[in-house]
């Protein structure tokens, strides 16, 4: 990894207020130190660090990622004795009876608004500097910075406050887009910026480049019918072929090598998180001592935490034989365990089976009573691989991609298939799986194809990458029945606005259904 990435996305983050476009409390940077910060050219590094520094919220496990993961059939949190109750949040996110207070919805809405007001703040401030081609190249980015949090907003709420980047009287609230204005604003955002963008050669994937756009660009368009009524499947098509045909992406021929720590450029990779295990970065994406058994430990990492697992129904749809995506032993030799599915007996790093703090053995089970647990109930889910030297065992080494080619194959694929033309969707389900074959075996190729077919696949290529919620919505099948959930209402499609978010702003309108 690069070492200048922390001081790209942390250092200064606290500097900036949140002159911008949300209903949160703002604040004018006023003070000495902010003052200089924003009058001087040569801080224009610190004023597009912060909206950077943003994305990393959006893949915290229990805030951004819980909403788009703990609401599915791929991720269910079981309360383990008194572990894991807190006071019922992650049940009412698995049974979709969360209400406005929930402390999930608060979170999320003020860390993407914040998102998107640190983004009109670099807007503002760089477009006071002389202009050059780096303050047009930063002022670009980050705009599409701001589309980006807009986006996930739209796809979450429904509703966007915004304000242009030079409206600073505070006093006013700002004014509210519906879900499809939002989405047609975002679109035209992106496309009047993407000419100026930078490449992936230019710029890597830690930054927004020319790549990120027209990804964004293919996902909206693949969700546009949810969003505004209208399907777009020939434009996510056109963006998708745009991607593809650049050359500059590649579906990866070992699908863990994204998932190492330590990597940092991938073939893959379109836009990606930086993280780093070198600093202290918190607890947010600790993606292993969230879901490992207590007696788990290895190296340096001591603290395991029991808690977020697969439901059956998800587990059950896979080749467990064939498809690579399943199960990788590479880390076992250094921590005990595997990547992918963690089933049956589990064992130490000296191969010594494991027990439960009971005494009995330490089987992970797909049984799950999602009130009342054993410590063992939930096959558990380990994507990424952790450092076992690491000296910061809360802070994550591995850069986190949220936008990959292998998702754009899918897109296309889905975005064909609804526009008529299975054998061309059936040609890239069919290349994405002739790439993830297990060692020694060989993934089938499919003969025909199913909408149910397309979802799978995307469950199998993109399980626990925070995309399991809008995926299902788009299906028609985020309501319906999975373990531990009944069938719930067409409302919860939609999340509530935050109490505190209405109670500030007179136009946002709660949702049906709240």
């Amino acid at each position: 990894m690069k070492p200048y990435k922390f001081i790209l996305f942390f250092t200064i983050l606290g500097l900036l207020g949140t002159v911008g476009c949300t209903d949160l409390e703002e604040t004018v940077l006023d003070e000495q130190l902010g003052a200089e910060l924003v009058n001087n050219p040569q801080n224009i590094d610190a004023l597009i660090n912060p909206p950077y520094g943003s994305l990393r919220r959006t893949i915290e496990w229990y805030d951004y990622w819980a909403l788009q993961e703990v609401s599915t059939d791929e991720v269910i949190i079981p309360t383990r004795g008194t572990d894991w109750d807190d006071n019922g949040a992650w049940r009412e996110l698995h049974l979709h009876t969360w209400t406005a207070d929930h402390i999930r919805m608060k979170n999320v809405w003020d860390a993407l608004s914040q998102g998107v007001s640190r983004a009109n703040t670099a807007i503002y401030y760089i477009g006071q500097f002389p202009q050059t081609a780096t303050t047009e190249q930063y002022i670009n980015e980050a705009r599409f910075l701001r589309a980006y949090y807009m986006y996930l907003i739209t796809d979450l709420f429904g509703q966007v406050p915004y304000r242009e980047a030079d409206e600073l009287d505070f006093s006013v609230s700002p004014m509210v887009m519906n879900r499809k204005a939002a989405t047609d604003f975002i679109i035209e955002e992106i496309k009047a910026i993407m000419p100026n963008l930078k490449t992936k050669a230019e710029v890597g994937s830690e930054r927004v480049t020319v790549g990120a756009a027209q990804a964004l660009l293919a996902k909206i368009y693949l969700n546009y019918e949810v969003y505004a009524g209208e399907a777009k499947w020939a434009d996510a098509i056109t963006y998708c072929d745009q991607l593809i045909n650049s050359s500059v992406y590649t579906v990866a021929d070992d699908y863990w090598t994204m998932f190492q720590k330590d990597v940092a450029e991938h073939p893959e990779f379109i836009l990606r998180v930086p993280m780093d295990d070198n600093v202290d970065m918190g607890s947010g994406s600790v993606w292993v001592n969230f879901t490992l058994h207590y007696s788990q430990v290895f190296g340096n990492i001591t603290s395991t935490w029991n808690g977020p697992s697969t439901t059956s129904t998800f587990f059950q749809t896979w080749d467990m034989e064939n498809d690579a995506r399943f199960y990788d032993d590479r880390i076992k030799s250094q921590t005990g365990f595997n990547q992918g599915f963690l089933h049956g007996q589990q064992y130490g790093l000296d191969g010594t089976a494991l027990k439960q703090r009971n005494g009995n053995p330490l089987i992970f089970v797909p049984e799950i009573n999602l009130a009342s647990s054993a410590e063992n109930a939930g096959i558990r889910v380990v994507k990424f691989a952790p450092n076992p030297a690491t000296e910061r065992q809360f802070s994550s080494p591995n850069d986190v991609p949220i936008m990959r080619i292998s998702d754009i194959y899918l897109v296309r694929a889905e975005a064909k298939f609804r526009n008529g033309d299975e054998d061309g969707a059936l040609d890239d389900i069919n290349y994405l799986r002739s790439k993830r074959s297990a060692a020694g075996k060989t993934l089938p190729a499919l003969t025909s194809l199913t909408l149910d077919d397309i979802l799978n696949e995307r469950g199998y290529e993109l399980y626990w990458e925070g995309l399991r919620r809008q995926d299902l919505i788009r299906f028609g099948k985020f309501t319906d029945a999975y373990q531990e959930k009944p069938v719930t209402d067409a409302t919860k499609k939609l999340f509530p606005l935050p109490t505190s978010a209405v109670d500030v702003n007179e136009n946002l309108i709660q949702n049906p259904g709240y």
